[in-house]
Formats: C-alpha cells, sequence, structure tokens
C-alpha cells in the first residue's frame, strides 16, 4: 500500500511518499506530478520497497529535475544503475 500526502513548503509543492511504492501506484503519481506547476519534491523518507517500475518513474522524475528528498541509498543506487543500462 502506498499512501501520498501533499504539502506546500513556500512555493514548493511535497509529495510525501509512505510506504511500498509499486508499479500500480505509477500512473497515479505520474498524474499527480503532471497537474503541479509548483516546484516539486518527492519525499521517500518513508518508503520502504520499491520495484523496477518506480525506480525507473524515480529516474524520469530527476531527469525532470524533481527533487528525490530522503531517497534511501540503496534506492539511489538503483536509479544510478538504471540510467547507466539505458544508455548502452
Amino acid at each position: 500500500m502506498l499512501r501520498i500526502e501533499t504539502q506546500m513548503d513556500g512555493s514548493r509543492t511535497i509529495l510525501r511518499l509512505i510506504g511500498r511504492v509499486r508499479y500500480d501506484y505509477i500512473e497515479e503519481l505520474r498524474q499527480r506530478v503532471q497537474n503541479l506547476t509548483s516546484l516539486m519534491v518527492l519525499d521517500l523518507a518513508e518508503v520502504d520497497l520499491v520495484d523496477l517500475a518506480s525506480v525507473r518513474f524515480l529516474r524520469d522524475c530527476q531527469d525532470q529535475k524533481i527533487e528525490l528528498r530522503n531517497c534511501a541509498p540503496y534506492i539511489l543506487e538503483w536509479i544510478r544503475r538504471e540510467r547507466v543500462e539505458g544508455l548502452k
């Protein structure tokens, strides 16, 4: 299960993700990101599990200059590897 909380920090919108980010939640997350016009932060402090689809989504978010805050090191490494593999 994934819970998504929206917070404002000045002009920035923070989406706080809590739980498991899996493929079946990616479309909802993608829509929320696209519908926001202010600078965006994804706070991943309380994310406890990701899958390949969510890692690719997070990689795409980074490419769009969306900040990944409190992201676990293993997720950042997985994103980096996906980016490198995509270049081959």
